[in-house]
């Protein structure tokens, strides 16, 4: 019995041993630096609180998702254990709260990313629902109102933004509100088919009554509207009283197929105007008006109404494509004839420049129309172009007219007011650029208020012509080249005053304290009285120069949404 106890003894002496090691190693665990075991705790919370404001803020999900999974793989990595010390544990919370740290600087990184992308992506929609909106109040729509409040309001709003929710809702309202424009012309375009429906009717001698209750109803549907769905819904309900008023009346029907054939008629001619080849579009209009002279059933009648309405859709795209071709060749051929007809002989250099040189393709923005119209593909696309182009000539002329005004500069021009009306400006401030004349007029409700002599775009960077809209101002702010070192149109870091820009890519009206002399010929090279000799001797890069004390005034006496137009 006495021999037995033996191994008992031994193993708990075992058991006593390996419960001492244990311990031991947990109290190396526990007796590390307290101070990194905290540090690494605020780290994680601090990247934690830099993840959740990041998708506040609207940073999408997927490109925080690397990070999230590396701070997992963080939070279920265990605590090194050590019998020899606690070195190991206080390095292993000293490198966790490092990767912590690491993580968060790339949340803040990809949120500046973010939101310094979304930024630009809104300034962009901006642009083009500015452009839209202005081609669609060169057509006259007043119904437009509407849309150029909302145009100030997401304005504003991106004056405002800080983070990528912000932007993303300029850019969301910008898009809508461009779909809606669009969809307002084929709104336009369904109820004048209506309108061309009823006359059928009404010279049938039948009763429209109802018709006319219903077309008032879509009239106040279409000038309330403001939103793509709102278009959209108008424009099938439109197709359906068009379709309905087909079958309200048989005896329509040869009226409305002939209103039809002669509207195909008139595009036919319109297109061969343009250039385009029309003989098949001929032979269907011979055919169907052989058809429709025939017909004595309501199936012949509905099935060359069918047929009709089938052509005239088949000509809808040649035809605004051979309408952008054409005009676009009478815009190069006038922007060529009047170009080498009206030189400025440089006394300076001895170069002569064309005068309408912001118009050309070679180094103005005639490349711009020129690319509109060959990457058009659909109606919209072409009929978008057409109105560019429309836009451009408007303005050319503008400056051909204004070429021969012996008005003083400092005096309020036809071109001015007849630009200011065309865009419905009446009742804004519009800033009114000749470049002919080196001169911006500042106009209040129609008022010539001030003039000051400018210096625009060289001949190598021209400014850009047409209708634009003050969305930056900045004072004071620090313009920094995007050209490299080196190249003919870097230059350094330059400290500006007053810069309020009217269209992206950085295209602003501001100080330049680098010159003295403004005005006529200051946008080719000349030697300038007192100014820094590297870059006072030539034009701009685009933007529009001014004296300080004049640029003061300007940003004093504007704000945003001002339009400014350039001709």
């Amino acid at each position: 019995m006495i021999h037995s106890t033996v191994p008992i003894r031994r193993n708990k002496r075992s058991l006593f041993l390996c419960m001492v090691l244990f311990a031991t190693l947990l109290l190396s665990a526990c007796n590390s630096n307290p101070q990194t075991h905290q540090r690494a705790d605020q780290d994680k919370t601090t990247l934690d609180n830099a993840l959740a404001h990041a998708q506040s803020v609207g940073v999408p999900t997927a490109l925080l998702q690397s990070i999230k999974q590396q701070e997992t793989d963080l939070n279920a990595a265990h605590v090194p254990l050590s019998v020899f010390g606690n070195q190991s544990t206080t390095d292993y919370y000293t490198n966790l709260a490092q990767r912590y740290q690491m993580l968060a600087i790339q949340v803040q990184g990809l949120e500046a990313q973010t939101t310094q992308h979304l930024d630009y992506l809104a300034t962009l929609d901006l642009q083009s629902f500015e452009s839209v909106l202005a081609q669609r109040q060169a057509q006259g729509f007043v119904e437009t109102k509407i849309f150029a409040d909302q145009l100030k309001q997401d304005q504003n709003l991106l004056s405002q933004a800080q983070g990528p929710t912000d932007y993303l809702q300029v850019s969301n309202n910008a898009k809508r509100s461009i779909m809606a424009l669009h969809l307002m012309g084929s709104a336009y375009n369904a109820l004048v088919s209506l309108q061309q429906a009823m006359k059928g009717l009404q010279t049938s001698r039948l009763d429209i009554t109802a018709l006319k209750q219903e077309e008032q109803y879509d009239l106040q549907a279409f000038r309330t509207a403001d939103k793509p769905e709102d278009f959209s819904q108008l424009i099938d309900l439109v197709n359906a009283q068009l379709q309905a008023t087909t079958a309200y009346s048989v005896q329509a029907i040869p009226y409305v197929g002939a209103a039809k054939l002669k509207e195909f008629g008139t595009d036919i001619a319109n297109m061969q105007q343009y250039g385009g080849s029309v003989t098949t579009y001929q032979q269907h209009l011979q055919t169907d008006q052989a058809a429709l002279s025939k017909a004595k059933t309501l199936g012949d009648l509905l099935k060359i109404s069918t047929q009709i309405d089938n052509d005239l859709a088949s000509i809808q795209l040649p035809l605004v494509r051979s309408e952008a071709h054409f005009l676009l060749k009478q815009y190069q051929q006038e922007v060529d004839r009047w170009g080498s007809s009206h030189l400025y002989h440089d006394s300076y250099d001895g170069g002569v420049y064309r005068l309408d040189y912001e118009y050309n393709e070679q180094q103005g923005f005639g490349s711009d129309i020129d690319a509109a119209v060959q990457s058009a593909r659909t109606p919209d696309d072409y009929q978008a172009a057409i109105d560019f182009i429309n836009n451009n000539m408007l303005h050319l002329k503008a400056m051909e007219a204004d070429y021969n005004d012996a008005t003083p500069w400092d005096q309020p021009h036809d071109t001015d007011i007849q630009l200011i009306k065309h865009y419905n400006l009446m009742s804004k401030q519009v800033f009114v650029v000749s470049l002919i004349e080196q001169t911006l007029r500042f106009y209040q409700d129609g008022k010539l208020v001030r003039a000051f002599h400018i210096t625009s775009g060289q001949y190598a960077k021209p400014s850009p012509p047409g209708l634009w809209s003050i969305f930056s101002r900045e004072s004071p702010t620090k313009f920094k080249s995007s050209e490299p070192k080196g190249s003919a149109f870097w230059y350094p870091d330059t400290n500006i005053n007053f810069a309020m820009e009217y269209r992206d890519d950085g295209y602003f009206f501001h100080d330049s304290w680098w010159r003295v002399n403004y005005g006529p010929g200051t946008n080719f090279p000349h030697y300038d009285s007192g100014g820094d000799e590297t870059f006072s001797g030539n034009g701009s890069h685009g933007c529009i120069n001014m004296q300080e004390d004049e640029a003061a005034w300007l940003y004093n006496n504007s704000s945003y949404g001002a339009s400014a137009i350039l001709y």
